[in-house]
């Protein structure tokens, strides 16, 4: 069970690295550039809102929260027996976070919502608490460390 949530995950990442990989191609293609070499803006270009640009850039931070987090759990189940590493890993929390991924990724041109957005953040949340409570109760040496690494990615 701890290794198809940790796959849920690592799909969810991909599906976001791919989505933020399109947003980036998109927004260079509306630069580009005439027979002197230098660099303009194309007629369909629209300047990003102060909004759009906190989107992208709490987009990044998940994405970047996201990637440690699995770092984390990859560490954390080498050693552990397959009950514990069950345990550490929720699996509904990991499937809900591929589905939210996925819907982003459907979604009209590729743009995050606020809802997005904030329901991305709170399945994060999840699975970061449910892994620190599971740390705290195993009370090692590598989970103390887990425990660290997990407040300094994610607070």
């Amino acid at each position: 069970m701890g290794n198809h949530s940790l796959r849920h995950q690592m799909e969810a990442l991909k599906v976001l690295h791919e989505l933020n990989g399109s947003r980036t191609a998109k927004s260079s293609a509306e630069v580009s550039s005439d027979d002197s070499g230098s660099r303009r803006k194309s007629l369909n270009y629209k300047p990003q809102t102060v909004a759009e640009r906190a989107r992208e850039s709490q987009f990044s931070r998940l994405v970047d929260i996201l990637s440690q987090i699995i770092s984390i759990e990859q560490d954390l189940l080498r050693p552990l027996s397959e009950d514990l590493g069950s345990f550490l890993l929720r699996h509904k929390d990991s499937v809900d976070l591929r589905n939210i991924c996925l819907r982003m990724a459907i979604s009209e041109a590729g743009c995050q919502s606020d809802r997005d957005l904030k329901e991305l953040r709170v399945c994060l949340q999840l699975i970061v608490d449910n892994l620190l409570s599971a740390l705290r109760e195993e009370n090692s040496l590598s989970s103390m460390g887990a425990v660290r690494r997990l407040f300094s990615a994610c607070f």
